[in-house]
């Protein structure tokens, strides 16, 4: 039985990987820095900022400090955010509406600062829509591993097999496949190859889906 949705968040709640993808090239682009948004979908997207740039900084040779890398990154999208550059996915209002008359818990479970993902539930207004926020400052494994599935899970009281996650990168499949959950893909804009999920959809308007939490 269904108890609960796990959403992430970047690119799946609101459309913000391009956002996120662009700066990060923004503050490495002086160091000769270029990922293609099909490499990003790949290799980078839900890994969690730092991840993202120890592993560019390694394979760039950049000696800058990591901590004050990230800081500055994300300060850049925190300021596209408050410039009115993001927009949430067609249909997660509404889709999240639904789970709330239906009885079925509801959370977050991202990489990104918490901070970043608060802004952004302001911006757009979804506060109330979900019950948790687990995100990449709150525990220490980063997708693929199921820990942030696993914790977000273990918050809201339910078992793994009871909760459906959402997801849009190979890292964040990859992560809810391994802690047991039901899965549903939203296929980003480019083609990163196909994930072993038990849906794909392009927003939360697919019928498909509706009828999963039906």
């Amino acid at each position: 039985m269904l108890k609960a949705v796990l959403f992430d968040f970047d690119g799946v709640v609101v459309q913000s990987e391009r956002l996120h993808m662009e700066s990060f090239m923004e503050l490495l682009a002086p160091f000769g820095v270029k990922v293609s948004e099909a490499r990003w979908y790949r290799e980078f997207a839900g890994t969690g900022s730092r991840s993202i740039i120890e592993r560019l900084a390694a394979e760039y040779g950049i000696r800058e400090d990591i901590g004050v890398l990230v800081e500055k990154r994300k300060k850049l999208y925190e300021d596209r955010v408050r410039k009115g550059e993001l927009n949430e996915t067609p249909g997660v209002k509404e889709f999240l509406t639904l789970l709330k008359k239906r009885g079925i818990r509801t959370a977050i479970v991202s990489g990104s600062h918490s901070s970043n993902v608060r802004l952004a539930i302001s911006t757009l207004g979804l506060e109330g829509l979900f019950e948790i926020i687990v995100s990449g400052d709150d525990i220490e494994s980063r997708k693929p591993d199921p820990g942030p599935f696993l914790h977000a899970a273990e918050k809201l009281g339910v078992k793994p097999s009871e909760c459906l996650a959402i997801e849009d990168s190979y890292a964040g499949c990859e992560s809810a496949r391994r802690a047991g959950m039901m899965l549903v893909w939203m296929k980003p804009p480019v083609d990163s190859g196909p994930q072993k999920a038990d849906l794909s959809v392009k927003d939360f308007r697919d019928p498909s889906l509706l009828r999963l939490v039906s």
